[in-house]
């Protein structure tokens, strides 16, 4: 009695103020109350197994010191024998219910715990499976020769929390599995759970990242309260029910297994405290080293630093205390590694103290004896480990004398011994840091004891890239060139050449990118021929070469990064689940493509697009196209295909403005869509273009500027249909602005110069020359000067096209510009005439058009702003306005002889002189005639 009262004042007395001040999390309310219905029995016992949803968890593997619950039969290692078990185990689970025999249900009964075994998932459904089965054949066939038993649904619990399944999927089936146990018990007075079943749902929350803290002090409540519960169960029921020592130690377990989290190493400690006021009961509950070194591991894991240490080591200084009086509490060499190691995770500050604390406790534990004497090179590596870690001065020494040390204790350094040394040799990252740390590898290699893995040459790999040496680069390619060399657990691994690759990305050497494709392929050959898992190929690796691939000036580099990115899709359709596409990484691949405008590389970068839209589709949230996939898309297509890039920009732009959730675009994105539907000949185009810009006007986001030059954009889409449609929207778009603008909306934007000249076009072309004009002195009333672009534009509109009034309109724009323009353009003399050329109808009509193209081309003749191509236009204006060939001849032979004399009979005028019945001119030119034509042959 004496002991157990020490026991209690130990641990009451090592609480902190932590404690005190109730660092604990709230437990949910249980509230039972004594009613015989079924359904609020199944109620009742479904409060704490409700499922969960699914959350992104961390299926990190811990080196446990939760209880053993394996009470299962190992698993058949013959694969013949295996593939037996299985065809048997599909027998027994396709049998009709009720058709089991007594051999069969036997068998069921053994392959339960068989499966069990497995350490997988596959064996955890099957375990269930086999249960259900049996469960069935009992309570729906009636067959009395099944009986089930608590232990079976433990096995299948068990099975679960072995299986290495996602966390939180072992949470679902673990719950969902005891809620039937606890459901049929009711309905069929099956075998009811016991403590065993409670703790494997701990133990299973103990493998989620998910806060269920709530949800294991609920189960702890539930087990006491059905302990008590004699209505409900029998009092040898109820008895199993009760918590026990296991229940205590999943549930600080549970506490442990929080990482950084001091809050819960808190609680694991409390109860350790409740555990150790019960076991000076007669509960039959008794504390033991296992609780002890639960409870070491939680303030180990609690992330606090020197704090979290020191209160590691005060409880392994009660158990020291402890250990005469009580059997049961007994220091392990768990217990002092744990312990040690507990101050390998303090700040940078603390290290100095780490080190001399983690030395002292060494020095207790040589002057004791401990019952597992034989794993006291996990405390040696401990302090190693702690000791390499500091970065002290003189840590490869102090790590040397602690392997003199392992002598005297009958202990031979090992492995992990010798990597603490090496890290600690390393860690200055200096020329004589890594020179003696070349030297231990050697040791490790000469030592027929050792077999130096991958994570030793990683060590020395990772202090040589990043020292200072020039030579860095080649010594670690040296030193992998070694890895591979020496094969086996030697061999580079994911980290080395990640390490490697990622030093490469760094560098400028020319062949750069090239080494790191050849690394990335040995890394995938070495997983995938030779079946070495340590090289599987990640995210980083496979991003780090395109990324190189991407700034890459070979020619090779767009084959190459293609190729890169589809083995990496290859790498995740097949499961590797370290490898993960993401839209960055196509959008690296797209832009490089993009870069060379061949039709080869646009058809790929309009596959991957599809696939990104397929994935997207899918429900991919790692791989959705955005704003800068199809810049770089359009990019590219605008140059191979314009028409495909106004499709794909309406497209994209179509789903942005129906779309409830808000897609990002840009300045530079939006301004890349107008521009694709910009260069579109359908109406259709220029119509999601003016949409566009309106549904951005009229929205509050903040990404995109409107500018002059993107409204540009959509007037110039309208420009290329000259339509009548095109005419009157393009006309309703510049007047709602012009309206806005004029009422006091100064924010309202509008288009430069170049946007209103592109609305003559459709305007002048449908014949609404006069709209045009108006259009012109609104836009001057604006300040806008109209420039002799604007002119031009109408004039060219006017031209290419038959019309009656060409002519008459042609002359009176040009007359208009003559009036605004100082200095008129051979471009807009040209663009007169060859409108009044394509004048159609009357005779007197076309008589008219030749008079006023005659009149223009004088005028160009008196202002001297005349080229070949005028001669061309004034001799087709001929061609075409003139009745016969006799009238051609008297019109053009003249202008002929002008413009030969001129040296400007260019590839127009011969052509349309050699329209004329009567040859006028040689088979070859003069030079003479031509020495001054631009468009000559």
């Amino acid at each position: 009695m004496k002991g157990r009262s020490l026991l209690c004042q130990c641990i009451r007395r090592s609480s902190t103020a932590l404690s005190r001040q109730a660092a604990k999390r709230p437990s949910a309310q249980w509230k039972f109350q004594h009613q015989q219905s079924s359904h609020f029995r199944h109620h009742y016992f479904a409060s704490v197994t409700k499922s969960i949803q699914t959350g992104t968890i961390n299926n990190q593997k811990e080196e446990s010191h939760a209880p053993n619950l394996d009470f299962t039969s190992e698993a058949p290692t013959c694969a013949n024998e295996e593939r037996s078990l299985h065809s048997t185990i599909h027998y027994v689970l396709t049998r009709d219910v009720g058709r089991l025999s007594i051999v069969n249900i036997q068998k069921a009964r053994s392959f339960l715990s068989i499966t069990s075994k497995w350490n997988n998932e596959k064996g955890a459904v099957l375990c269930e499976q086999l249960l259900e089965r049996l469960f069935e054949e009992r309570y729906t066939a009636s067959n009395i020769n099944v009986v089930i038993e608590s232990d079976m649904y433990n096995i299948c619990m068990n099975a679960w929390n072995k299986s290495n399944a996602d966390g939180q999927k072992v949470v679902h089936q673990v719950e969902s599995i005891l809620h039937r146990m606890e459901q049929r018990y009711f309905d069929h007075q099956d075998t009811p759970p016991d403590n065993i079943s409670y703790n494997c749902l701990i133990n299973a929350y103990s493998k989620s990242d998910e806060d269920s803290a709530d949800k294991v002090e609920s189960i702890l409540e539930k087990m006491n309260s059905f302990a008590h519960d004699t209505n409900v169960f029998s009092s040898e029921a109820a008895s199993r029910i009760s918590p026990d020592e296991t229940t205590y130690n999943s549930m600080m377990n549970y506490y442990a297994s929080r990482k950084n989290d001091h809050i819960s190493a808190q609680r694991a400690e409390d109860l350790l405290l409740q555990l150790s006021g019960l076991s000076q009961h007669d509960s039959g509950i008794k504390i033991d080293s296992t609780s002890f070194n639960i409870v070491l591991k939680a303030w180990s894991n609690s992330g606090g630093g020197i704090h979290g240490a020191k209160r590691a080591e005060e409880l392994l200084r009660m158990m020291l205390k402890l250990r005469k009086e009580h059997a049961n509490v007994q220091p392990t060499s768990l217990t002092f590694s744990t312990a040690i190691n507990a101050y390998s995770k303090v700040a940078p500050e603390d290290s100095a103290t780490a080190v001399k604390r983690a030395i002292e406790l060494l020095d207790e534990l040589e002057g004791l004896f401990i019952p597992d004497s034989k794993n006291i090179n996990t405390c040696y590596n401990a302090a190693a480990n702690v000791i390499a870690k500091s970065g002290v001065p003189n840590s490869s020494e102090l790590i040397l004398d602690l392997m003199n040390r392992m002598k005297n204790m009958d202990a031979v350094p090992d492995g992990m011994m010798y990597t603490s040394c090496l890290e600690a040799s390393v860690r200055s990252g200096d020329v004589d840091g890594i020179k003696r740390g070349k030297q231990m590898l050697e040791q490790m290699i000469d030592e027929p004891r050792f077999e130096p893995t991958s994570a030793n040459f990683n060590i020395l790999l990772n202090a040589i890239l990043k020292s200072k040496s020039d030579r860095k680069l080649e010594e670690a390619e040296e030193l992998v060139a070694q890895m591979q060399e020496i094969g086996g657990d030697a061999r580079p691994d994911s980290a080395s050449f990640n390490m490697i690759i990622s030093a490469l990305s760094r560098s400028n050497t020319p062949d750069a990118a090239e080494k790191a494709v050849d690394y990335l392929r040995s890394m995938l050959r070495l997983y995938k021929n030779d079946e070495y898992e340590k090289a599987k190929p990640d995210s980083f690796a496979f991003n780090c070469v395109i990324n190189m691939l991407a700034r890459s000036k070979h020619e090779w580099a767009y084959e190459v990064i293609q190729r890169t990115l589809s083995a990496m899709e290859a790498q995740e359709r097949y499961g590797n689940a370290s490898v993960l596409l993401d839209t960055i990484t196509y959008n690296v691949v797209i832009g490089k493509l993009a870069e060379s405008a061949t039709i080869t590389n646009a058809k790929k970068v309009m596959k991957l697009l599809a696939t990104m839209e397929a994935k997207a589709e899918s429900g991919s949230a790692a791989v959705v196209p955005d704003i800068i996939t199809y810049t770089n898309v359009l990019k590219l297509q605008g140059k191979v295909n314009p028409q495909r890039a106004a499709s794909v920009a309406s497209s994209y732009l179509t789903r942005a403005m129906s779309s409830d959730e808000k897609i990002f675009i840009d300045q530079v994105g939006f301004y890349t869509l107008l521009h694709a539907l910009s260069r579109s000949n359908k109406f259709e185009d220029a119509v999601t273009a003016r949409n566009a810009w309106e549904w951005i006007e009229k929205s509050d986001r903040v990404d995109v500027v409107l500018t002059s030059e993107a409204c540009n954009l959509v007037t110039i889409a309208y420009s290329k249909n000259r339509t009548e449609e095109a005419a009157v929207e393009v006309l309703s778009f510049l007047s709602d602005r012009i309206h806005r603008y004029r009422q006091g909306d100064k924010d309202t934007v509008l288009p430069t110069k170049v946007g209103f000249s592109a609305a003559f076009i459709p305007l002048c072309a449908t014949n609404r020359t006069n709209d045009a004009l108006s259009l012109l002195k609104i836009i001057k009333a604006l300040n806008i000067v109209p420039d002799a672009g604007c002119y031009i534009s109408m004039l060219s509109a006017l031209s290419g096209r038959k019309s009656k009034n060409g002519a008459v309109h042609a002359q009176k724009v040009f007359q208009q510009m003559k009036e605004d323009v100082e200095d008129v353009p051979t471009a807009a003399f040209n663009a007169a005439i060859n409108a009044c050329a394509w004048v159609s109808g009357s005779p007197v009509g076309q008589r008219k058009a030749l008079e006023i193209a005659f009149e223009i081309f004088q005028q160009a003749r008196k202002e001297n702003s005349y080229d070949s191509v005028t001669f061309g236009l004034i001799i087709k204006a001929c061609m075409h306005l003139s009745k016969d060939d006799n009238a051609r001849m008297k019109l053009i032979q003249p202008l002929f002889e002008l413009c030969a004399k001129n040296g400007l009979v260019g590839s127009m005028v011969e052509r349309e002189m050699r329209h004329l019945a009567s040859r006028i001119i040689p088979g070859k030119l003069p030079q003479e005639w031509t020495k001054n034509a631009k468009d000559k042959k």
